[in-house]
């Protein structure tokens, strides 16, 4: 029988953090970028989501979130990520235990999470982070 190398989650240790499974780097698009950059974008680098940022005096604040779900529909490729983009995007801090990360997404029936800290983004969270961190663990 081959050896299993999971470690254990408990209620006693899920102090995991959200920074520890994070997927990172972390790539961006402009309020003003056109769906048919952002799809290739996301085609080419295999995501699903991206955060939407418009930058002022060379920071970059975060507007929303765009899904490949948000532009499958979109046929015309010059439509702007404005357009179709979801103002309201969850934003947790980098710190934020996995539990309480998984309870905001639960709660607010998303599948994506902007991970900031100081303010800046520096990762993302999805359902497939999650389900990545169970598979990795054994959970009692």
């Amino acid at each position: 029988m081959a050896e299993k190398n999971f470690k254990t989650l408990s209620s006693s240790n899920m102090s995991i953090l959200i920074k520890d499974f994070m997927s990172t780097p972390v790539t961006t698009c402009t309020i003003d970028a056109d769906v048919g950059r952002v799809r290739d974008i996301m085609k080419l680098k295999g995501f699903s989501a991206l955060p939407v940022v418009k930058v002022e005096s060379d920071v970059p604040n975060i507007r929303g979130i765009v899904t490949y779900r948000d532009i499958a529909g979109v046929y015309d490729d010059n439509v702007s990520v404005k357009q179709v983009m979801t103002e309201k995007v969850r934003v947790v801090q980098a710190d934020t235990t996995a539990r309480k990360s998984a309870e905001i997404m639960q709660q607010s029936g998303i599948h994506h999470l902007v991970v900031i800290d100081d303010n800046r983004i520096i990762g993302m969270a999805s359902a497939a982070d999650f389900v990545g961190l169970v598979a990795t663990h054994t959970l009692v």
